[in-house]
């Protein structure tokens, strides 16, 4: 083979590559620094590593972006060559960097666990971001000029307790946010007692003392592991579609949430999708007559139904247009990958 020939199978070859790692990119990236710590609560919630690994960039996205961004002098420009000529290479990088991350998630699922914090149930409650020093790596200040540590706070729904995580290594590359490497975990309200904590875990580390976490009565991750728990739990998922005045779309997707009342389900969490719109949280009261009322919270739009066999027959009420319409919704079965999205969807709208 020419030379000549080998050159221009070389750069279609690159091409090519750059193409995929660019779909790459898009897929990993998030537009702001909230929706990448919503992403890595909504991992949490679901105990996904999966989605967590989602969010760091791929080896050879990276090494794209270093070759763009990164003086051609460096040792990262010249590695970044390196991996992109070696597709082997590129694979275990790529692997190695979601193993390590999968690890760091694993570890602060497990201490989360033992201290009694149900990963199920938790709602973000705040998160604060401190921007990271400059370095004098070149590479890494053309890449990533901005780089953030965050302090991230969850509520546990059913203890009421508010618990701090820390994420390191949050990166703002063009005008995208990537990363986010979790570390510790403790039960914190503000970034002061965190701070108090994780010195002195430090300093437990440092004297090689044992950690006392697991030692304590932790009925609540032993609730998680027994399929017959007393605790709050989703007692049946259903989607319903149909029409407004048999003209247009409409979809709910609702949740029956057991609890400590008599009957079997206590509440209901919800979301509509009407038309080409958005899923927007409404909220569900049934009455003694069995009359479902489902209220969206911005718009006050309203929808009054009645349950007959497996439909909604009633009507909606559109504050936006102040027109009614007719509403008949039926059940429609879903898929395992529809639930999960739709669930996804739920549980990101409830912790707005």
């Amino acid at each position: 083979m020419s030379t000549k020939v080998f050159l221009k199978q070389k750069s279609i070859l690159f091409l090519l590559l750059y193409i995929f790692s660019m779909a790459g990119i898009c897929h990993g990236q998030q537009k702001t620094e909230g929706d990448l710590v919503q992403k890595i609560v909504l991992s949490l919630q679901q105990k996904d590593s999966s989605i967590y690994t989602g969010v760091f960039l791929s080896a050879d996205s990276m090494a794209l972006i270093t070759l763009r961004k990164a003086p051609s002098t460096s040792d990262a420009y010249q590695r970044s060559r390196y991996l992109l000529e070696s597709p082997a290479m590129l694979i275990f990088q790529d692997s190695m960097i979601k193993n390590q991350a999968g690890e760091l998630y694993k570890a602060v699922i497990l201490r989360g666990q033992r201290m009694g914090l149900h990963w199920n149930d938790i709602l973000l409650s705040r998160y604060e971001l401190e921007a990271l020093a400059k370095t004098r790596d070149e590479a890494l200040e053309a890449i990533a000029p901005e780089r953030f540590v965050g302090y991230v706070f969850v509520e546990d729904m059913q203890t009421r307790k508010i618990y701090g995580l820390t994420l390191s290594e949050m990166m703002k590359i063009d005008g995208k946010w990537y990363g986010g490497e979790l570390n510790y975990i403790f039960e914190a309200d503000t970034k002061d007692i965190f701070n108090e904590k994780l010195k002195a875990e430090k300093i437990r580390l440092r004297k090689g003392l044992p950690d006392t976490t697991g030692q304590k009565a932790d009925s609540v991750a032993r609730e998680e592991e027994e399929p017959n728990n007393k605790r709050k739990q989703i007692a049946d998922r259903k989607l319903y579609t149909g029409m407004l005045d048999e003209d247009i779309p409409i979809n709910l997707y609702i949740r029956s949430i057991k609890g400590d009342c008599p009957e079997a389900v206590c509440s209901w969490e919800a979301i509509i999708k009407i038309a080409d719109e958005e899923y927007m949280r409404y909220e569900v009261s049934k009455d003694a007559e069995g009359k479902w009322t489902f209220i969206e919270e911005e718009t006050g739009g309203v929808m009054e139904v009645e349950l007959k066999g497996n439909k909604y027959i009633g009507s909606f009420s559109a504050t936006n247009d102040k027109i009614d319409y007719d509403s008949e919704l039926k059940e429609k079965t879903m898929t395992k990958k529809k639930l999960e999205s739709l669930d996804a969807i739920i549980e990101k709208d409830l912790s707005r």
